[in-house]
């Protein structure tokens, strides 16, 4: 399946909500997890190649809380049901690995994830 644009302004918005979460990060650690978001969808073919790029610079563009980015991330991801739906699984399980690349995870980060979980079966069914 070819994922297009709003799918990734999803993960783009999770990916922001998920580094934000912890407090304000620096501009290593934003380079680190932009790279391993797109090494996690790296196997996910799309119609929109710049992806990780997209996905670093929203660290730059936005100013938004944690949970603004993610409230977008989910209508995006409501928008394309049937993508978010075959890839469920491989999005909580890339955000799992990311959270914890660190060797720490944050109590914000795991509520986040649990209400992925959450959100998406509701977008699924």
């Amino acid at each position: 399946m070819l994922v297009s644009r709003r799918f990734w302004d999803g993960i783009g918005g999770l990916a922001y909500a998920f580094a934000k979460a912890d407090g304000a990060i620096e501009e290593s650690e934003m380079k680190a997890f932009a790279n391993r978001i797109e090494e996690g969808f790296a196997g996910i073919p799309t119609n929109f190649p710049q992806r990780a790029e997209a996905t670093f610079q929203l660290f730059y563009n936005l100013s938004y809380t944690p949970e603004k980015a993610y409230e977008e991330a989910i209508q995006s991801f409501a928008a394309v049901p049937d993508e978010v739906r075959h890839y469920r699984f491989d999005i909580l399980n890339i955000f799992r690995q990311v959270i914890e690349s660190d060797g720490k995870v944050h109590p914000y980060e795991e509520e986040f994830l649990r209400r992925l979980d959450a959100d998406m079966e509701r977008i699924v069914t």
